[in-house]
């Protein structure tokens, strides 16, 4: 996920070798000699890539790019044969370098907006004129992103942030909420987001404990304190109760919006009561389940209109975080992963019917979903296909290197897992 390639060693791997059974007077197709080098990068243009390779082109009649949207391999066990969304490019043996065309990298599931990378591997190829033939392959799995689209020259800057804080109620952690909120605050003081979607944020005890509060804070509360203790009051919450009345069954209610009033106005009436009761469903998106689902795995998307106070230029903001499932079994995994993408339209859908003016949309928040994953990207996909872009193909990018997820390290190295 670099705009460089990227060289991800693979197991040992030999000289793919595929012979064809020949009739006595033919000659067997010698295998290619090595290729010592292939490299991939953004090309000239939006949305292109090229690629480029170093072989004295002895026993080589032409050359294959194989890509697809996740790892694969033909000789490491722990790897899927293809990846998902599989293509391949025949390329004749007198070229070098090859520059894939916008169209071409969109077909092969990369288009700009999308911010995939596309993974490859590159193979030389000796196609005798029996048509026996011999592969080599290039032994490295390497992964490349297209050019991106450069931002238009006026508009209004936004400065935005996604961040699941974690729930006060993991009651296990080596450090409890209460411990952990002031670096939280740090954190975003020090990020000086605009806007932040922030997910497990619940309107439960800080404590973690369940039940009333009895005179305990918020978790939601108790962030915008240790906001104003770091000298940040201007944050606020577009909602800090529940969505539901309490008693109701419910999932994670920590989908939040976090915002700047000095930079931001809040358009959108979200009250946190309804009538005498400490509770509302403003301001809030009920997202589907699986028909064999609980009540009790219902979650709920946060959304808002802001207006930036300098522009006047107004939009909505939502804040999701979408069902934590996963599963080794593919069936089961491809359930999953659809019902991430209900979840993800039907965001889209809700925003659009009190979206009437057709304003612009962000939608930031814990998809749990990732590119890598074989058997789907659901969220991701939809949301693009319908006209979002994923700021991961943003010209400007810092630390892409990096997982957005920690583990609470303090240290990563580049592409953790």
């Amino acid at each position: 996920m670099r705009r460089t390639s990227l060289a991800l060693p693979a197991a040992s791997l030999m000289a793919a070798t595929i012979l064809t059974a020949a009739p006595a007077h033919a000659v067997v197709a010698e295998t290619p000699l090595g290729i010592t080098s292939v490299t991939a990068s953004p090309g000239p243009g939006v949305g292109e890539v090229t690629v480029t390779w170093a072989q004295d082109g002895a026993y080589t009649t032409g050359y294959v790019l194989e890509t697809a949207l996740s790892s694969f391999s033909k000789t490491n066990p722990n790897m899927a044969l293809t990846g998902r969304h599989p293509n391949q490019l025949t390329i004749s043996g007198d070229r070098r370098s090859i520059t894939l065309s916008a169209a071409q990298v969109s077909a092969a599931g990369a288009p700009v907006a999308s911010g995939n990378h596309l993974y490859f591997r590159f193979y030389a190829v000796n196609t005798t004129s029996a048509g026996d033939t011999t592969t080599r392959a290039y032994p490295y799995l390497q992964a490349v992103l297209p050019r991106p689209q450069a931002p238009a020259s006026k508009g209004t800057r936004l400065r935005i942030a996604s961040f699941n804080v974690r729930s006060a109620r993991f009651l296990t952690d080596e450090r409890s909420w209460l411990q952990r909120a002031p670096d939280v605050a740090a954190e975003i003081v020090s990020q000086n987001p605009g806007i932040a979607a922030l997910q497990e944020l619940g309107p439960g005890r800080a404590d973690g404990q369940t039940g009333t509060l009895k005179g305990t804070a918020r978790q939601t509360d108790s962030l915008l304190t240790a906001l104003a203790a770091a000298k940040a009051s201007k944050y606020k919450l577009v909602r800090s109760t529940p969505y539901v009345r309490s008693g109701s069954p419910s999932s994670t209610q920590g989908a939040r919006i976090l915002y700047d009033s000095t930079r931001y106005t809040l358009v959108s009436d979200c009250p946190n009561t309804t009538g005498k009761y400490s509770y509302s469903a403003s301001c809030s998106i009920m997202l589907p389940l699986l028909t064999t689902d609980s009540e009790g795995l219902r979650r709920r998307a946060a959304v808002a209109k802001f207006r930036n106070q300098t522009t006047l230029q107004t939009f909505f903001f939502v804040s999701a975080h979408l069902d934590h499932r996963h599963s080794t079994n593919a069936t089961t995994e491809a359930s999953y992963d659809a019902l991430r993408k209900r979840q993800a339209d039907t965001i889209v859908s809700e925003v659009a019917l009190i979206n009437t003016a057709k304003l612009p949309v962000i939608i930031g928040g814990d998809m749990n979903s990732w590119q890598n994953n074989r058997i789907g990207n659901g969220p991701h996909d939809t949301l693009v296909a319908q006209g979002f872009y994923d700021l991961s193909a943003a010209v400007n990018r810092v630390d892409f290197q990096y997982t957005t997820m920690n583990h609470f390290r303090t240290t990563l190295p580049p592409a953790a897992q």
